[in-house]
Formats: C-alpha cells, structure tokens, sequence
C-alpha cells in the first residue's frame, strides 16, 4: 500500500510545477508509517515480526503488553526498549495472530447473531480508499501514456470487477476492515480507468 500511495501521489504530481508537489507533503508521514507495519506471530517464548525488510524473533520477557492503536485495525506491541522509528511496534490486527491481533473491539449488539455495525471512523476510512482509488486511477489516465478503458466488452469486464470487489468489501468490512478497505479502493482504482 505504501508503494500504491507514493505512485499515486508521483503520478497524480508529475508534469505540475515544482510548488504543487508541496500539497503532497502531508503524505510523507502516511506512507512512512504504512511501510513500518508488522505482522505479529506468536510462537511460544517468542514473538516473531515482520516487516516490510525482514524479521526478527522477540523474547515474549521483552514485550510490555498489546493495545489498540487510535487507528482502527492496527494494534501496538511495548517493548522494554524503544523501537526505532515510532517507539513501539505498530501491526495490522487482520494479519496478526496475537493478543489484541486477535481480539479486535467491536461494538456490542443485542442481536446475538447480527454482525456488529461499523463505527464511524471505519466509514470514513472506507471512503477515503474509495477516493484514493478513484484519484489514483484519473491520475494514471491523465498521464501522457495514460491507460483507458474505451472498448465496450472491456468496460464490462472492468464493471464486472469492480462489483466483485464492492462485494467483497461489503462481506468483509465488519470482521476484516483492513481486507475490505484494500478492496474498495480497487474497486474504485478499476472505474476509474473506464471512460464512456
């Protein structure tokens, strides 16, 4: 995703004059962190991490606790010591397999059975890959080899995809919000090539 956010904002950017791209700082911080997340394993007297450049084994005598971040989907691992660069260990609970990983908060319902409604930050980080999709895909037309779809059994195809992905966002956007986010924008990032 960090990689997706930069090309975006490179493609989105590029050809503007020098002073636009400072509208673009604001990302610098997102992409930084998004490309520091872990995954969380716990293999018994050791926590095993992985990042984007590789892992290592933590002493389970090393680690302070889990708690949720103010991000939803992503929980933070204490260390005795501090973790270069935010000070602790950032993970995506959907990929984590670990005390709060696991154990994400969800809003009580009476219904016993009916999933538990999305919160209102988790709607807005749904709209958010959806406009992101959406961007990122007009900026890639807009570039001077930029990709359309034009041909109708392609627009349909596109249409198609696009709807699958609505679906699975629509499935997995209670119980994996982080699945169902990379979904939307997809989705989004697919109509944004079609041009009719």
């Amino acid at each position: 995703m960090p990689v997706m956010i930069a090309a975006g904002a490179w493609l989105f950017f590029r050809g503007m004059a020098p002073q636009y791209w400072l509208l673009g700082l604001p990302l610098l911080p997102i992409i930084s962190f998004a490309s520091t997340l872990a995954e969380i394993r716990d293999e018994g007297h050791q926590i095993r991490v992985k990042r984007l450049w590789g892992s290592r084994d933590v002493p389970k005598k090393n680690v302070v606790g889990t708690a949720h971040s103010a991000l939803e989907g992503i929980g933070a691992l204490q260390l005795k010591r501090f973790v270069f660069p935010w000070g602790k260990i950032y993970f995506v609970s959907d990929w984590s397999k670990l005390g709060v990983a696991s154990a994400r908060p969800r809003e009580s319902n009476t219904d016993g059975d009916a999933p538990p409604k999305p919160s209102a930050r988790a709607t807005l980080w749904s709209l958010a890959a959806a406009v992101s999709g959406l961007l990122a895909a007009r900026a890639m037309g807009r570039s001077a080899q930029g990709f359309r779809i034009e041909t109708s059994l392609v627009r349909v195809a596109a249409c198609i995809l696009a709807g699958a992905l609505c679906v699975v966002f629509a499935i997995s956007r209670t119980r994996k919000p982080s699945l169902a986010n990379v979904a939307m924008f997809l989705a989004t990032f697919a109509a944004g090539f079609i041009r009719w």
